[in-house]
């Protein structure tokens, strides 16, 4: 229709670098335009032998720090034409494996770990396996939080997130605290309960065992726990919570138990997550750079695999503590 040569088609739909006159781009686009054509992005990666997929491994789409990391890669993503797959694995061993074995077999031109890896012997050494081949098919492979594989990871400050939101509950008075972890087999989980311990350690206090309750990082899990810590009110003065979406199901649940926050407890929690503003009270936490790291990470997938570059720049985590309305100062 366009009465060009196929070469020339090809260099104007794909934005070729190759010159082509005004004439004969006008003559193209018109021709695409009045045929509704769309090209066969399967068959040109066949022949590019590249798939144009993004696989990104959240653990729980739900919880807004992952939608906002996700938010961030999409947002430089998107014009690029790629397939952003999302695997939404709940923290699942089987699950992982199924999704990260799913872009491999693919051949997934980048698998991003937006969760801290799971602490499974068979899962890291199945990983193990499947990271090996993706790096011989050429895959960027990127971690959030330290992961045991040779890929990119990008360390999000974990342990200084809880050791800063520790030691301010601390400077406030508050000398009997308990805490509320993460799911048992998560890094992330191990990471920030180590930032709560230095914290602790570094003023010569001592941790309650009793006052450590096992959490699962949603809303349901912090109402649970406050259910466990009910009890024990009568000893803490403030509660440590190891990310936001349990803060608010405790502080949610200590409200329904006829638990004053910040008048009965403190709480505090890390993530800043767009709810923590609008709780009530509004709750102080650590704030992390979730979308800041989502862009980045889009940014160095594009390094990757469009101009063929290792991606191997630092991305400096800037966390923040966001006082608000959720602690009492309790110093005579």
């Amino acid at each position: 229709m366009a009465g060009v040569s196929p070469t020339t088609v090809s260099r104007v739909i794909n934005n070729s670098d190759h010159s082509v006159s005004k004439k004969a781009r006008a003559v193209v686009e018109k021709a695409v335009r009045e045929l509704n054509f769309e090209p066969n992005r399967m068959a040109q990666g066949l022949v590019k032998n590249k798939s144009r997929i993004i696989g990104v491994i959240v653990h729980d789409i739900s919880d807004a720090y992952f939608a906002e990391i996700v938010k961030g890669i999409e947002k430089v993503i998107f014009n690029y034409d790629y397939i952003i797959n999302i695997y939404n694995t709940y923290r699942d061993v089987d699950k992982e494996l199924h999704a990260v074995n799913l872009l491999r077999a693919n051949r997934a031109e980048a698998v991003v770990f937006a969760g801290g890896t799971l602490l499974d012997p068979y899962y890291k050494q199945k990983m193990g396996e499947y990271i090996k081949d993706l790096k011989e098919q050429g895959s960027a492979l990127i971690g959030l939080t330290s992961h045991p594989f040779p890929i990119k990871n990008i360390e999000i400050g974990n342990v200084l997130a809880t050791q800063t939101i520790t030691n301010y509950i601390l400077s406030k008075g508050h000398k009997k605290t308990a805490y509320i972890t993460g799911p048992e087999i998560l890094s992330t989980t191990k990471e920030r309960f180590n930032g709560y311990k230095e914290a602790l350690l570094d003023r010569g206090m001592e941790i309650d065992k009793k006052l450590v309750i096992e959490g699962d990082f949603t809303f349901e899990g912090g109402r649970k726990a406050a259910l466990e810590l009910i009890n024990y009110l009568d000893r803490i003065t403030a509660i440590v919570v190891s990310n936001d979406a349990m803060a608010l199901g405790l502080m949610w649940e200590l409200k329904n138990q006829g638990v004053e926050v910040p008048g009965d407890i403190s709480v505090t929690g890390i993530g800043n997550i767009p709810a923590t503003k609008y709780s009530y009270p509004s709750l102080t936490t650590i704030s992390l750079p979730t979308y800041e790291l989502g862009v980045e990470v889009g940014k160095d997938i594009l390094n990757s695999v469009e101009d063929n570059r290792i991606i191997n720049g630092e991305f400096e985590v800037q966390i923040k503590l966001v006082e608000r309305n959720s602690v009492k100062d309790i110093r005579g």
